[in-house]
């Protein structure tokens, strides 16, 4: 907690930081009764410069999206008058400077790129100035005064604004970067405690192979090559895990051509039969004719599906069925995948998609998210629905590329 000492020692810091640039900017004493004189120019024209500020912005749908929610408008309304009755106060303190801060945090809260409030400040000369050449158009070098003296104010303020935003960057950067070592060490954690299992299951099995063998006599030819068999599946094991989790740190460079998705899952479906076959799982498909073609990456598409169908599998020990079906659903290509397995609860379904949740005992929990990751890089979407001991459903949607094909 900071201090009294460190208080004192902040402050005086930040008036050092304030008058450095007051003086940089070159701003006066006479600066300052400039503006304390443009007061009375402005008080009666606030409400009418808020109100045409913001219409401007609701001009532009970049900025108007960003405003949807009346209580922020409001809000920033009220900061923007607050804003212009302190503008010629004449009080460029640190009080003022931390206000003007605030300000700045609220607009990256919502959303406002420095395009925007940059350009917001070009609006208030154009809003500010012709009431000064009009209150004072007898004396032209007043006027000139008034406006430099009004730059210089609004110049420190965008200074204010530009720090603010830097300030957001860093943070965000930092929050970024706290989350990657965050992952990273959960990555650790992760593939220690999927390692040692099988590795306590080799070392366990060799020591067992070991006394079997002991000086070479009354050897038992079938124990012993159990025992390697044993520890031949854990090497597979481990192989798989390793596999699972260097398929989701890198993901390969994405190769995309105009293909047909319906092409893609046929090949998938024709591959995999004897597996679902050995699984006493049926498949099906119902596939739309003539779907547009899309931009697929088909390696990467197979391998999506195959994890699809993993979960499948795993879902349904008793076997049951897996359909996968295609249809046209406005300007997106929508493809369903379907089980008749044990559900997932609602309370699991927000996370399957997060690297390394699972449920299962002998899970990495990256095959769904490396599924994902595939459709987003297809510019797509997954979504999960679920029902406890019925099933699941995946519905992948992809953007239409492409026109029209017949398929054989």
């Amino acid at each position: 907690m900071p201090t009294e000492k460190d208080t004192i020692e902040t402050k005086v810091h930040y008036d050092n930081d304030l008058q450095s640039r007051l003086s940089f900017f070159q701003f006066s004493h006479k600066d300052e009764e400039h503006l304390k004189s443009l007061s009375k120019v402005f008080a009666p024209h606030i409400s009418d410069i808020v109100n045409r500020f913001y219409a401007h912005l609701q001009g532009f749908e970049e900025t108007a999206s960003l405003l949807t929610d009346e209580s922020i408008a409001t809000r920033l309304r009220e900061t923007q008058r607050r804003f212009l009755e302190r503008l010629t106060e004449g009080n460029y303190d640190q009080q003022n400077a931390v206000e003007r801060s605030q300000i700045g945090h609220i607009y990256n809260r919502v959303g406002f790129a420095p395009k925007w409030y940059l350009g917001a400040y070009n609006l208030y000369f154009q809003l500010l100035i012709p009431l000064i050449c009009q209150a004072y158009r007898d004396e032209p070098e007043y006027i000139q005064d008034a406006i430099l003296a009004l730059n210089k104010v609004l110049m420190l303020d965008m200074q204010s604004a530009v720090d603010t935003y830097i300030e957001h960057q860093q943070i965000k950067t930092q929050i970024v970067q706290s989350e990657k070592f965050s992952a990273i060490g959960q990555l650790v954690a992760q593939v220690a405690h999927e390692i040692r299992n099988p590795l306590s299951s080799m070392e366990l099995n060799l020591d067992l192979l070991a006394d079997e063998i002991g000086d070479g006599a009354n050897i038992d030819v079938g124990e012993a090559q159990e025992l390697l068999q044993s520890v031949h599946n854990e090497v597979e094991r481990l192989a798989d895990i390793v596999s699972d989790y260097l398929s989701f740190a890198r993901l390969p460079k994405f190769e995309f051509e105009l293909e047909a998705l319906n092409g893609v899952i046929r090949t998938f479906c024709n591959f995999v039969e004897p597996q679902l076959e050995q699984s006493n799982i049926t498949c099906s498909t119902d596939l739309a004719e003539n779907l547009p073609l899309t931009l697929l990456d088909d390696e990467q598409i197979l391998r999506a599906l195959h994890n699809f169908l993993k979960n499948a599998i795993e879902a349904m020990p008793s076997g049951g069925e897996f359909v996968i079906q295609t249809h046209l659903e406005s300007s997106q290509i929508v493809m369903r995948i379907s089980d008749t397995g044990m559900g997932i609860p609602l309370s699991n379904q927000k996370r399957i998609f997060d690297p390394f949740f699972t449920t299962k005992k002998e899970g990495t929990g990256l095959g769904l998210p490396l599924a994902c990751e595939i459709i987003k890089h297809h510019q797509g979407t997954t979504f999960c629905e679920s029902v406890v001991d019925q099933g699941t459903r995946f519905t992948i949607t992809f953007p239409i590329r492409g026109e029209p094909v017949s398929e054989i």
